[in-house]
């Protein structure tokens, strides 16, 4: 008989290709994945793997197997979920992984709440960025990510993941005191083409999301200054360097007393936040509180910075 646990493995190799990365993603040793692959080719009663060079890869029938794994783990996942509903109102334990803001925003607060709700529910949170929140999705390693929808991960187009809509955040410039843009009515993005930008370099979410809107307002910013960290964007802001455009959540809960923040009325750069979890498992408590304490951390936060 297939042990459900050996599926588990052969579709973690097909996710990372190697022992050791599967390995490492299953927090086994490369002995026992090995170990549990040729069990699980003893039970299938042929060939799973072959190697090439120093790399093993799926056989024409592993690769059968392979495609029959997703099927049995979605349904042994679709059996948690219906347990978990049974026992729901009695206790659970989840794990959830965010980016920092998201967690700083309202992840946090909505798992706060969770447990003021439903005290038996215990939610265990670890930060990540959408990317490694996606493999610790798929690897079971957390039950629900909150993640970005942005074009450059392509893990999000995942046939095993399921998105659903969190809040739709606005950024907002930031600019020094003097500048003569600082305190009018909001403001377009192209007003600030001119202007020296301080962004985060090209491989990151954030900077494809604004320079998608830049693109669209007309213009390329001309960026003189890098950082990742929204804080200390602001900072170089704070310092006359520049200008730059945050998400609500990335303002930092203290601003300098050098910057104005300012809405942008046209050509908005939004970030999609959204909740991801395996398909048919089901997390609609925790969704739906993640969704409410999003959409109220986003709706207050430009104005505590005004």
């Amino acid at each position: 008989m297939i042990d459900p646990r050996h599926l588990r493995t052969v579709r973690a190799l097909g996710d990372h290709g190697t022992v050791i990365d599967t390995a490492a993603a299953l927090h086994l040793t490369p002995s026992a994945v090995s170990q549990q692959l040729a069990s699980l080719a003893r039970s299938a009663g042929c060939a799973i793997l072959e190697r090439h060079g120093r790399r093993v890869v799926l056989t024409e029938a592993g690769k059968v197997l392979l495609n029959h794994a997703e099927t049995i783990l979605e349904q042994i996942e679709r059996a948690h979920t219906d347990l978990r509903h049974f026992q729901q109102r009695q206790v659970s334990h989840l794990r959830i992984s965010a980016f920092p803001t998201a967690i700083a925003g309202f992840v946090a607060e909505a798992v706060a709440r969770l447990g003021v709700r439903l005290p038996g529910w215990h939610v265990e949170i670890e930060e990540a960025e959408t990317d490694e929140s996606l493999t610790l999705l798929l690897d079971h390693d957390v039950d629900l990510a909150v993640v970005m929808i942005t074009p450059n991960q392509p893990g999000l187009a995942d046939h095993r993941i399921e998105l659903l809509p969190l809040a739709v955040e606005n950024y907002c410039a930031v600019l020094p005191t003097g500048h003569p843009l600082a305190g009018s009515a909001p403001i377009r993005l192209a007003d600030l083409a001119a202007e020296n930008w301080v962004l985060s370099r090209h491989t990151t979410s954030c900077r494809e999301v604004v320079a998608s809107a830049c693109a669209m307002a007309g213009f390329q910013p001309r960026v003189k200054h890098h950082a990742t960290d929204f804080a200390a964007a602001v900072g170089i802001v704070a310092a006359g360097l520049g200008v730059t455009v945050v998400p609500e959540l990335g303002l930092p809960p203290i601003l300098p007393e050098s910057v104005r923040i300012q809405a942008i009325a046209s050509h908005t750069p939004k970030r999609q936040i959204a909740a991801a979890i395996r398909r048919n498992s089901d997390h609609g408590e925790l969704v739906e509180m993640l969704r409410s304490a999003a959409t109220d951390r986003c709706d207050s936060r430009v104005e505590e910075a005004e």
